[in-house]
């Protein structure tokens, strides 16, 4: 990717992804999680957080939304819930694979666990899948996020996808 490259990054966190991008030379536009935006085209998407938690419908949409300010041909770079993850069944049931914990630091925040298939239907309607990877990450997930509860058996989806085509 070229030096100056604009780089769409969705929520944040302690701006840590943002800064290392900033540093190797690309802009960075940090958003929250719903992605509202109309700006672009951007060159490529980060999103190691935001994609995590939200109902099933939320996450479509916010998909589709960074779909439509990326180039095409632009990747992804997104963590998502597996339902291989500890947490997974745990906590009130909101709809199917989405519950939110009931104590902690997470408390009511809708968490949605993704299998693969699922996971490959809600990237495909914008993205073309590259790779799929579920990755324990206990010991490299925000401890910020987890202070009064340290992360025991979590289990992530790393994905990149490319952008494909806008279909008109």
């Amino acid at each position: 990717m070229r030096s100056g490259a604009a780089i769409l990054e969705l929520g944040g966190g302690s701006a840590r992804n943002a800064r290392a991008l900033f540093r190797a030379g690309f802009a960075v536009t940090t958003i929250g999680g719903d992605c509202t935006m109309q700006s672009g085209p951007f060159a490529a998407a980060l999103s190691t957080h935001a994609f995590l938690h939200g109902m099933p419908s939320d996450l479509a949409a916010t998909l589709l939304a960074v779909a439509r300010v990326l180039e095409t041909g632009a990747p992804l770079y997104a963590t998502f819930g597996s339902i291989s993850d500890a947490r997974f069944a745990r906590g009130r049931r909101l709809g199917e694979n989405t519950f939110a914990p009931t104590d902690g630091d997470e408390r009511g925040v809708p968490h949605h666990f993704f299998d693969e298939r699922e996971l490959r239907a809600i990237l495909g309607a914008s993205f073309a899948v590259e790779s799929l990877t579920e990755v324990g990450v206990d010991r490299i997930a925000g401890s910020w996020a987890h202070a009064n509860a340290p992360l025991s058996g979590s289990v992530h989806w790393f994905a990149k996808a490319v952008r494909l085509p806008i279909n008109r």
